[in-house]
């Protein structure tokens, strides 16, 4: 009886360690498919910023390394210029980060992934925050 209640628990705890290290692999492979750069994604995207500065016209024209240029062009000029914002699509989301140039302040973009057009919202560490639009030109 006891033999066999010893190996009942073996295998509870056989199954508990399988699971564990299945997550954790899991995990590992997510972490890694996840995030990349689409070339669908790369050229230019011109749309309306707009939030906690006012609304701007803007440029993104995203390349294949991951990095991309952006151009406010109209609009209100309190937007800080991002030099080195990234971009890449992780899961079914694009998204974009970047120290802005005037105080470092992290910026971060977030839009559901379209090949098309980019309809998301913005939130830097400072707080501010508002949305954007953007259609592949």
């Amino acid at each position: 009886m006891m033999k066999k209640r010893n190996i009942s628990i073996l295998w509870i705890v056989l199954f508990a360690f399988m699971a564990c290290s299945t997550n954790s692999e899991e995990e590992e492979m997510q972490q890694v498919l996840e995030e990349i750069i689409d070339p669908a994604l790369v050229g230019t995207w011109s749309g309306e910023i707009s939030g906690s500065f006012g609304d701007a016209t803007a440029t993104f024209i995203l390349k294949s390394d991951g990095k991309t240029d952006l151009t406010v062009e109209e609009g209100s000029s309190n937007y800080c210029p991002i030099p080195n914002l990234r971009w890449y699509v992780l899961g079914t989301n694009f998204k974009m980060q970047g120290n802005d140039q005037c105080h470092g302040t992290l910026v971060n973009f977030n839009a559901p992934y379209s090949k098309t057009k980019l309809v998301g919202n913005w939130s830097a560490s400072s707080g501010n925050s508002g949305s954007f639009t953007l259609t592949k030109q």
